[in-house]
């Protein structure tokens, strides 16, 4: 029996029709997801086109750089944040990689500056007093060049800002640095006018560049002869006038200080004279003249001279070199020592050495010395009127040191023993006849007078011994046997003695005589006439 067959039959019943189902349709609430994604790349495009430089700044140290906190300003404006601190590969800097803002972008030209901003004290004041409170920040001064590059390093002194300032820069070259550092001030006419921004050691490392900004109008004062020197401490100096004390101010005292000038025209000194007549001096006269020049152009070089003094001297076209050979010692003589004729500077001394001929082991101490013949003028003794040079200067020294030019070590200090090189006409001198073919000419050298005086002491000495040899020698047995001759005399049982004691002994009678004689005469003068009288009248 089927199964069919037993259930019941349903004819009315609905029949079933099977439809594809649709897999997805759009629905509202997608539309949420949607704009926060939207929103999110918008988000994520603005972050990365106002998203500024990252660059990279080595520092020496890492104090007071903290990730996330330590701002980069410029003017006291943020341009850009901190992001990482972390070390340099060889473990000798501290790499800083900041994020600049977008309108910040510049701040990655090569010449930009960064430095972190402290609490210091220099020469111009206090500064970075605001980071006791707030922490120390990078600053930046914006550089001008056109080429970006992302690594820098940072500067261990705070440069001095002259990028907002009217002014120029000018550049000073001096043997040492001195008391100088950045922020020194700069004078003109004991007002303060300018400051030290940077310096540098030369590549050959013989001088030092100092760059200083003088700021406007006092710049248009720097021309082409002005002259800088150094106005650091007190400068006293002794002359006919008497002692004279000059400083700039308090704070070149005690920090150091520059000062400049240029040295006065004849045209100045007239017209001081002209306008202020009660103010002219016989110093006003002395002052050379000298034409007018330009401003100077920004970083000219000038000379930083040790003292004003130096500094205006008038510079000497000429200058001449020459070997003096002494044969004496030169202790106390020392590079830079004048050369004087009577008197008068004529030069200075450049090298000192020591030299031998190696044929008669003869030593010898050459002094190399700077000569300025236009020191030497030549006057006419008739009118007074100054006269050319000559065409020849070999033979002016030929002819001078025929008549006697020779150079002399003398003495310019007993207290310390400073010596200097003296040059005159010494006629007496051995002849010398000048070698045209050596470089430098040699001007001949005669003993100094210290030398003289040792070798006139010396002969004394030597002179002495000689004579004391001989009183040794000859004269004191001379005189023993006088002396000897003498006690032979003097003494009681000599023949002389006994011949002595008889004279006064006879002298003794004669002149009890005279006495009674005497005597006689004075109670009797008429026996000079009659006679001595008889025994018998007398009674």
């Amino acid at each position: 029996m089927s199964d069919t067959s037993q259930g019941p039959e349903l004819p009315n019943l609905p029949s079933v029709i099977t439809k594809a189902q649709r897999r997805w349709a759009p629905q509202i609430i997608w539309i949420i997801p949607i704009v926060a994604i939207l929103v999110g790349l918008g988000l994520m495009y603005k972050a990365v086109v106002d998203h500024g430089p990252t660059i990279t700044v080595a520092f020496k140290s890492g104090d007071g750089l903290i990730a996330g906190k330590t701002n980069v300003k410029y003017k006291e404006v943020d341009i850009g944040l901190v992001k990482t601190v972390v070390l340099s590969e060889d473990h000798q800097q501290v790499l800083a990689t900041i994020e600049l803002n977008k309108d910040a972008s510049d701040f990655s030209n090569k010449d930009t500056r960064y430095w972190i901003v402290r609490p210091r004290i220099t020469a111009s004041g206090v500064t970075g007093l605001s980071t006791l409170l707030d922490g120390p920040f990078i600053a930046a001064d914006i550089g001008k060049s056109t080429e970006k590059i992302d690594s820098f390093v940072a500067l261990e002194v705070p440069p001095i800002l002259t990028g907002g300032t009217p002014g120029r820069e000018f550049i000073l070259r001096a043997p040492t640095l001195g008391s100088h550092n950045i922020g020194t001030p700069v004078y003109f006419r004991r007002l303060n006018v300018g400051q030290v921004v940077a310096y540098d050691l030369d590549k050959d490392g013989k001088y030092v560049s100092i760059r200083v900004f003088i700021e406007a109008p006092y710049d248009q004062y720097v021309t082409n002869n002005t002259r800088f020197w150094n106005a650091s401490g007190i400068d006293v100096s002794l002359n006919a006038e008497g002692i004279q004390v000059q400083t700039e101010s308090l704070v070149a005292v005690i920090a150091g200080g520059i000062a400049f000038e240029a040295p006065q025209t004849s045209q100045d000194i007239s017209d001081r004279l002209v306008n202020h007549p009660n103010q002219g001096n016989a110093s006003d006269a002395k002052e050379a003249a000298t034409p007018l020049t330009e401003r100077a152009q920004p970083d000219a070089v000038f000379s930083l001279f040790s003292t004003r003094i130096i500094a205006m001297k008038q510079p000497d076209a000429r200058v001449e070199r020459f070997v003096i050979n002494f044969k004496q010692s030169v202790r106390g003589l020392s590079i830079g020592a004048p050369v004087e004729f009577r008197g008068v500077n004529m030069g200075e001394v450049v090298s000192i050495e020591t030299a031998m001929d190696p044929r008669t082991y003869e030593i010898v101490q050459p002094v190399e010395i700077f000569l300025y013949p236009d020191r030497l003028k030549i006057r006419s003794l008739k009118s007074g009127k100054l006269l050319p040079p000559p065409e020849n200067e070999l033979s002016r020294l030929k002819t001078l040191i025929a008549k006697g030019f020779r150079a002399q070590l003398r003495t310019g200090s007993y207290l310390t023993g400073q010596q200097y090189i003296g040059l005159d006409f010494f006629p007496g001198s051995p002849k010398y006849t000048l070698d045209v073919s050596k470089y430098p000419l040699e001007i001949p050298a005669i003993p100094g007078a210290f030398e003289d005086i040792e070798k006139t002491m010396a002969n004394v000495i030597k002179n002495t011994d000689k004579l004391v040899k001989k009183l040794d020698d000859q004269i004191l047995p001379e005189f023993d046997k006088t002396l000897k001759n003498i006690n032979a005399i003097t003494q009681s049982d000599s023949p002389l003695q006994t011949d002595m004691r008889d004279s006064l002994r006879e002298l003794t009678k004669a002149a009890s005589s005279i006495k009674t004689l005497t005597d006689m005469l004075d109670q009797q003068p008429q026996s000079l006439i009659f006679g001595k009288p008889q025994e018998e009248s007398k009674q």
